[in-house]
């Protein structure tokens, strides 16, 4: 449930809404910019020209500007308002909301069309819905733009603080996991806040497959090791005892363990 119940899918979330309610305006100047286009440019680059060029270049304004607007307004708005505290006279500040007055009213006027030409063909019920839920699309478009910078910008204690919850939470799940391996005496002092007993229980607890296999390979090899060692040992030995009762006793294995031995380096093309 966690994988999609959780903070990064709400803000996506929330910034994936706010492209299709823009989207949405945007399409309604498509149809507009259509119009336009097929008015002011039919002249210079025919009628289906002109109503592509006018469609595409009214739909991408439209966009561009609610995003700057509204989704990403914020951040221009702090530097806007950073600037006229130092230098302004108050006429940046109206400027700014100006613009997303105006964008506003742009947005708004391709919906109106959009009505307007639904109104045309007779179906007036139709119209009033689709202007109803335009301007309701857009007063959301709106609040929700500030939700997200709000989530983006949030302060830094929050993320302490959520940090310190899952800390929380895995310390939890970690005793849960571990407390049938408590005894009642570590029970006894968890209970009143004394955290060594979990610790405890925690490396008496069994390990996974992984990690008793992994276990006994390196015991199985410690043991081998071991057992090698004290053949070697055990032949230095003997090696030291055949000289002693046979004098001039030369070692027939020798020659072969130093020829083994100096065979890596004559590969790697160091030779003495």
């Amino acid at each position: 449930m966690k994988l999609i119940h959780n903070d990064k899918v709400a803000l996506g979330w929330a910034i994936f809404v706010e492209l299709v309610a823009h989207g949405f305006f945007a399409f309604q100047a498509f149809l507009l910019g259509g119009f336009l286009g097929e008015i002011a440019l039919a002249n210079m680059f025919g009628t289906a020209a002109g109503n592509a060029i006018g469609s595409w270049a009214l739909a991408i304004f439209m966009f561009g500007a609610a995003m700057q607007a509204f989704v990403l307004g914020e951040y221009m708005k702090e530097h806007v308002a950073s600037y006229e505290y130092k230098r302004g006279d108050g006429s940046y500040m109206r400027s700014w909301k100006s613009i997303r007055w105006i964008v506003g009213g742009l947005e708004l006027s391709s919906l109106a069309f959009r009505c307007f030409v639904v109104f045309q063909q007779g179906d007036y019920r139709q119209a009033v819905i689709v202007g109803v839920f335009g301007a309701l699309l857009l007063y959301y478009a709106y609040a929700q733009a500030k939700v997200i910078h709000a989530s983006v910008n949030r302060p830094v204690e929050y993320d302490v603080y959520r940090a310190r919850q899952e800390v929380g939470r895995d310390l939890v799940k970690d005793v849960v996991g571990s407390s049938r391996y408590m005894t009642p005496q570590e029970k006894a002092d968890f209970y009143t806040g004394d955290l060594s007993g979990a610790e405890a229980a925690q490396q008496r607890k069994p390990k996974g497959l992984f990690e008793r296999l992994s276990g006994k390979w390196q015991t199985e090899r410690a043991h081998k090791e071991e057992i090698a060692k004290t053949q070697q040992e055990e032949f230095g030995r003997s090696r030291d005892i055949a000289g002693k009762i046979l004098p001039g006793y030369h070692d027939p294995f020798q020659s072969a363990r130093v020829s083994e031995a100096s065979r890596p380096s004559e590969q790697n093309g160091h030779r003495n």
